[in-house]
C-alpha cells in the first residue's frame, strides 16, 4: 500500500522543467543531533585542538567562525531553494512513510541532481587541466629555458656550448662556477616568494587540511559556512601552491587540487540554491542547503583531480575516503558517492574527448622485469603484503609525527596551546621559511632525486634507477648534478658505496623524507601524495636489497615489484587513509606490461593493513578529523 501510494505521489509531481533541475530534500539520509549547538566556538576544545596539533602542510589554519544569524552573512543563501519538487513532496506529507520513501527514491547524491554534479565535474576538470599547463609551463621555464641561456645546450659537464652565461656578473659567474647552485638559487628565490605571499596577503587560505577538518564532520549542519568563496581563495592558493613545486619543493599538486575543487563545488552550490525559489528557512531545508553544497564539494574535487590526473575513478574515491579516519568512507559522504562519480566522468570525457582528444589513453609507469621467473606464489604474495603494510605504517607514523616535532621546532608558538602566548613577527615567519627552502635546496644538490613532487621521475625510483633520471619528463641539466651523493644515472644496485644495493636507495628514501617533511612544516602549500609515493619506492629498494638474502633462490622475481607497489600504497595510505583510492591510482597509472592481475591483491592487503596498523601505532595522524 505504501508503494502504491508513493507511486501515485510520484505521478502528481508537476513536470515544469525546473523540477527536474532542483534539489530535493535528503533529510533521510542526514545524520542530525539535535543537542547540536548551531554555531560553533573556535575557542572551544575540538576546534584548539584542531588549531595546534593538526599538522597542516600551512603553518596557519583558516579560522573556522560561524555566525549564529546565517542569513545576515548569507542573505540569499536560503532564499529560494524550494522546487515545485519540494511543494509536491511536501504536499504529501501526511503520511510520514510516504514522504521518507518519497525522499529515499529522489535522493540523487545529496539532493542535487546529476546534471548539476556533472556540470560542476566539466567546470573542475578544466580547472585541473589548465593547472597542469600551467605546472608544466612554469618547470620548463625554470628547468629547461634558463638553464640552457646560463650554460648553454650542452647537458654535461665540461662543455659550455649555445648561448652561454654573459660575463661580468657576479652570480653569472658564480653559477658558471657551480652550476649546482642555480638549484639552491631557485628554490630559495621561489621559497621566499611563497613566503611573502603567504605571510603578508594571504596567511589564512584554506587547504587540505581543512577540507577533510570540515567534511569529517558528520553531525554538523552549518559546517560548511566553514568553506569561503572561491573568488576571494581560489588563485592565491593556485598560485602559491604552483610556484611551490615548480620552484624544487617535495611537495605536489593532488592536495591544492582536492581544495580547488571543493572551494568551486562549494561556491557552485550555494550560487545553484541562490537560483531557485524560496520555501522559507525551516531547520529541514538548512539542512538540505547543507548537503547540496556538501555533495558539490566532493564532485568539485573528484572533477579537478581527475581532470589534472587523468586517471578516472580514483579521484572520486580518494576525495570520499580522505574525509574518514579509517578505511571506507563516511555516511554523508556516501551520499555523495553519485554526484561525485558524475562529475568525474563528465570531466574525463570533457577534457580527454574534448580539449587533448588524440591523447593516449593508458598508464606509463612499468612494475617488474621484462621476463617474469617462476609464477608468484599465494605464500609470496601474503608475506610481501603484510610486510609492506606494517613497513608502510611504520613509515608513516614517523613521517607525522617528524612533521609535528619539526612544526613545533619551528614556529614553537604555533604548536603552544597557551592563550597568552605572542605570535611572532611576519618577517621572523618569512625569515623561517626562506632558511627551511634554502636547507631544502641543499637537500637537492646532494640528492637531486628529491626534488619536485615525484610523478615526472617515478619510474626513475620505481625500477631502481635503472631508468636514469635524466631520461625522465622532470630531468634537470646534468650539469646541475655533479655534487650528487648517489649518481641519478646508475643503477641502486651498481651504486658505488656497496652495501648490497641499501645504501644507496635508503640515502636517497631518507633524504625524500626529510625534504617532504621540512616543507609542510615549513608551511609551503602543497600536497604529499606523489611525494609520498615516490618515498615508499626508494623504501622499497632498500628493504628488497635488506631481504633478498634471506629468500629462497626459487623466489619469484614478481616479488620484488609487488613490494615495490605494495610499500608504495602502504606508505600513502598510512597518511591519508584513502587505501582503494590508493590502489587504484598505482593501477591506472600503470603500463600494459605490468602483470595487475598478479600484483593487485598483495597491493590491496599492503594497503589496508598500513591503514589498521597505523593506527594502532598512534592515535594521532597526519590529518585532522572531526570526530
Amino acid at each position: 500500500m505504501v508503494v502504491y501510494k508513493q507511486f501515485l505521489t510520484l505521478l502528481l509531481l508537476p513536470t515544469q522543467s525546473n523540477a527536474l533541475l532542483s534539489p530535493v530534500s535528503p533529510s533521510t539520509g542526514l545524520h542530525h543531533r539535535n543537542n547540536r549547538p548551531s554555531t560553533i566556538n573556535a575557542s572551544s576544545p575540538q576546534f584548539s585542538r584542531y588549531d595546534t596539533r593538526s599538522s597542516s602542510s600551512s603553518s596557519h589554519h583558516i579560522r573556522l567562525k560561524h555566525d549564529s544569524h546565517r542569513n545576515r552573512r548569507h542573505p540569499h543563501r536560503f532564499a529560494g531553494r524550494a522546487t515545485t519538487t519540494h511543494r509536491a513532496l511536501h504536499s504529501a506529507s501526511s503520511s510520514d512513510e510516504i514522504a521518507d520513501d518519497t525522499n529515499d527514491e529522489h535522493d540523487d547524491g545529496g539532493g542535487v541532481p546529476l546534471s548539476v554534479s556533472m556540470g560542476v565535474g566539466i567546470v573542475t576538470a578544466f580547472i585541473g587541466y589548465v593547472y597542469s599547463k600551467c605546472m608544466s609551463k612554469g618547470f620548463r621555464l625554470l628547468w629547461k629555458t634558463i638553464p640552457s641561456v646560463l650554460f648553454g645546450s650542452s647537458s654535461s659537464i665540461g662543455g659550455v656550448g649555445g648561448v652561454g652565461i654573459a660575463s661580468g656578473s657576479k652570480l653569472c659567474n658564480l653559477l658558471h662556477r657551480y652550476p649546482s647552485a642555480y638549484i639552491v638559487l631557485i628554490t630559495t628565490l621561489g621559497g621566499g616568494l611563497v613566503a611573502t605571499l603567504s605571510t603578508l596577503y594571504f596567511p589564512n587560505l584554506f587547504n587540505a587540511h581543512d577540507y577533510v577538518h570540515v567534511l569529517s564532520d558528520t553531525k554538523d549542519d552549518t559546517k560548511m559556512d566553514a568553506f569561503p568563496s572561491a573568488r576571494s581563495t581560489l588563485l592565491p592558493m593556485l598560485l602559491m601552491s604552483c610556484l611551490t613545486s615548480i620552484s624544487g619543493f617535495s611537495l605536489g599538486p593532488e592536495a591544492p587540487m582536492v581544495t580547488a575543487g571543493g572551494l568551486v563545488g562549494v561556491s557552485l552550490a550555494r550560487k545553484y540554491l541562490r537560483s531557485a525559489p524560496s520555501i522559507g528557512e525551516s531547520e529541514s531545508e538548512k539542512q538540505s542547503a547543507s548537503s547540496v553544497e556538501e555533495t558539490l564539494a566532493y564532485a568539485g574535487a573528484a572533477g579537478t583531480l581527475s581532470g589534472f590526473m587523468n586517471v578516472p575513478l580514483a579521484g572520486p574515491i580518494f576525495a570520499l575516503e580522505m574525509t574518514n579516519r579509517g578505511t571506507g568512507i563516511s555516511s554523508t559522504a556516501a551520499r555523495s558517492w553519485n554526484s561525485a562519480m558524475a562529475a568525474c566522468f563528465a570531466g574525463m570525457a570533457f577534457v580527454r574527448g574534448g580539449l587533448v582528444p588524440h591523447m593516449g589513453v593508458g598508464g606509463h609507469f612499468t612494475y617488474g622485469a621484462k621476463a617474469a621467473v617462476g609464477a608468484l606464489t599465494g605464500m609470496e604474495m601474503v608475506l610481501a603484503g603484510l610486510t609492506c603494510g606494517v613497513g608502510g605504517a611504520v613509515v608513516g607514523t614517523a613521517f607525522h609525527k617528524t612533521l609535528r616535532f619539526l612544526k613545533s621546532a619551528i614556529y614553537p608558538s604555533s604548536s603552544s596551546s597557551s592563550s597568552t602566548t605572542k605570535k611572532p613577527k611576519k618577517s621572523t615567519v618569512i625569515a623561517k621559511k626562506l632558511l627551511v627552502a634554502f636547507a631544502i635546496g641543499l637537500i637537492s644538490v646532494l640528492y637531486p632525486q628529491t626534488m619536485f613532487w615525484g610523478e615526472g621521475t617515478l619510474q626513475c625510483v620505481v625500477d631502481g634507477q635503472c631508468t636514469p633520471l635524466a631520461s625522465t619528463p622532470h630531468a634537470i641539466p646534468a650539469i646541475m648534478t655533479t655534487l650528487a651523493r648517489v649518481d641519478p644515472g646508475v643503477p641502486f644496485a651498481a651504486a658505488a658505496g656497496g652495501g648490497g644495493g641499501v645504501t644507496a636507495p635508503l640515502q636517497v628514501g631518507m633524504a625524500k623524507f626529510f625534504a617532504i617533511a621540512l616543507a609542510a612544516a615549513g608551511g609551503f602549500p602543497g600536497g604529499v601524495i606523489f611525494p609520498l609515493l615516490s618515498n615508499g619506492a626508494l623504501l622499497s629498494h632498500a628493504l628488497i636489497a635488506a631481504v633478498r638474502p634471506l629468500l629462497p633462490s626459487a623466489t619469484s622475481s614478481l616479488v620484488a615489484p609487488l613490494m615495490v607497489m605494495g610499500f608504495m600504497a602502504s606508505t600513502l595510505t598510512s597518511i591519508t587513509r584513502t587505501p582503494l583510492a590508493t590502489v587504484l591510482i598505482l593501477a591506472l597509472s600503470s603500463s600494459g606490461m605490468t602483470p595487475l592481475s598478479v600484483l593487485l591483491p598483495g597491493v590491496m592487503m599492503a594497503s589496508y593493513v598500513s591503514v589498521w596498523v597505523s593506527d594502532r601505532l598512534s592515535s594521532e595522524s597526519f590529518f585532522s578529523y572531526s570526530e
